[in-house]
């Protein structure tokens, strides 16, 4: 039975839709493995796949917690500061550890998220076949798109060109020491060493969990890229929503991810501007400690944890922090969205909604209960234009094939190197 290994951030967004991405492969007949540190063990495990701790030494227990409890209080270039530190220390960790253990399982070969491209010298290294894995935005460079971690818009023109050269010249000089740790070892180890993100991506296949439909217009795609649309099955889904409490007038699901505060003043905005409405607001917190929000707007339904494909299935709109994994899953129930890009790659995110018409974005600078009812008031009619553009969002995420045709795309480029590597 091959082994096949799963490389990536260690973050609820990159795990969830690589482990529906897992379990697919493993209904195929393989054995896959998440190797990472300890913190993330009870989080894949809970997804039914297989996890192997690395970097004890380095990221001993609450290691991982204490630095998504710091990115809560973050945003903008602060947060971006963090993640480039926390992700140059991840890679030295992948680097160092990483090779014994898989030799250690026996792997044959690795699925390596494009955010942590430090598994790819580890599979060059040992000669393992691998793919690449775009849980969030594709990272692959092209004149006219945009760095991911702006919310500029496509523009095919000489001033689009010359900013995104200058915003990808930026990325280089802040990602330099993730780059230069990789280096380090690539030069130890006989690779030719990585001047851009691109020359860590696989030749064999990168597969990426949206449409194509969703993305700006690509130009310079390998022929082994595949847009693949969202990765999720009903593995994971929970139950215990108190469902009976839906009482049939409009449907809004509220989320802002895994790494927003319960007591982010947003939730609060957001029941400000759903009381009053005919709607039922749901709103689901996240897995954090601390105390909820208080005495909220209105009479929401509010959760720490919600089934989320379930609610989605049920929602007319959905308010979201324009993370990737919401997106795509509300997207692919045709659900049009109001986007609140909180950091990270989410401006892009929300740019690339914006484009397709299915959603609205309000820059949290901008947010307030009045701009927000007003957003909610606009996108929610069942006539909406943001409702037609949703629908033709979901048509083009079950043509793209979802997390069934990713694992066939993986097995196929995997299969080729069964065997060949792991000898070093």
């Amino acid at each position: 039975m091959p082994h096949i290994g799963v490389i990536c951030p260690p973050l609820p967004g990159h795990v969830n839709p690589l482990c529906a991405l897992a379990r697919s492969l493993i209904r195929r007949g393989h054995r896959v493995t998440f190797f990472q540190v300890s913190d993330l063990n009870p989080l894949v495990r809970r997804e039914h796949v297989d996890f192997i701790a690395v970097g004890r030494a380095r990221f001993p227990p609450g290691a991982l917690h204490r630095y998504v409890t710091k990115l809560r209080y973050l945003q903008g270039l602060s947060s971006l500061r963090a993640t480039i530190d926390y992700a140059r220390r991840m890679a030295a960790l992948i680097l160092e550890d990483a090779p014994d253990a898989l030799r250690g399982a026996r792997v044959d070969a690795l699925i390596v998220d494009q955010n942590e491209p430090a598994g790819a010298t580890v599979a060059e290294y040992m000669r393992l076949p691998f793919i690449s894995a775009c849980t969030s935005l594709p990272l692959n460079r092209e004149p006219l798109i945009p760095p991911p971690f702006t919310g500029w818009t496509y523009a095919d023109s000489t001033f689009a060109r010359a900013r995104n050269r200058i915003g990808y010249g930026i990325a280089d000089a802040l990602i330099r020491p993730i780059h230069g740790t990789m280096n380090q070892y690539r030069r130890q180890w006989g690779l030719r060493p990585l001047a851009t993100p691109d020359d860590s991506f696989s030749r064999s296949a990168e597969v990426a969990q949206m449409p194509r439909e969703f993305d700006f217009p690509r130009a310079n795609l390998p022929a082994t890229f595949h847009y693949c649309g969202p990765w999720f099955d009903g593995s994971s889904l929970r139950s215990d929503f108190p469902f009976e409490r839906l009482d049939g007038r409009p449907l809004i699901y509220g989320s802002l991810g895994t790494l927003q505060r319960k007591d982010s003043e947003h939730f609060r905005t957001i029941a400000a501007a759903c009381a009053g409405l005919d709607v039922q607001l749901v709103l689901s917190l996240g897995p954090h400690e601390g105390p909820a929000p208080a005495d909220l707007p209105g009479d929401p339904i509010v959760v720490d944890y919600a089934p989320q494909l379930k609610l989605l299935s049920r929602a007319a709109l959905a308010i979201t922090h324009a993370g990737m994994n919401t997106t795509q899953q509300a997207l692919h129930y045709g659900v049009p969205l109001v986007a609140i890009p909180l950091a990270h790659d989410q401006p892009a995110i929300a740019s690339r909604l914006a484009r397709t018409g299915a959603g609205i974005v309000i820059r949290p600078r901008g947010l307030s209960v009045e701009a927000l009812r007003n957003a909610i008031r606009e996108v929610l009619p069942a006539n909406s234009s943001y409702r037609w553009n949703a629908e033709r969002l979901r048509a083009a995420s079950e043509k793209a094939g979802g997390v069934e045709r990713a694992a066939g795309i993986a097995e196929a480029a995997l299969s080729r190197g069964y065997g060949r590597g792991a000898s070093v």
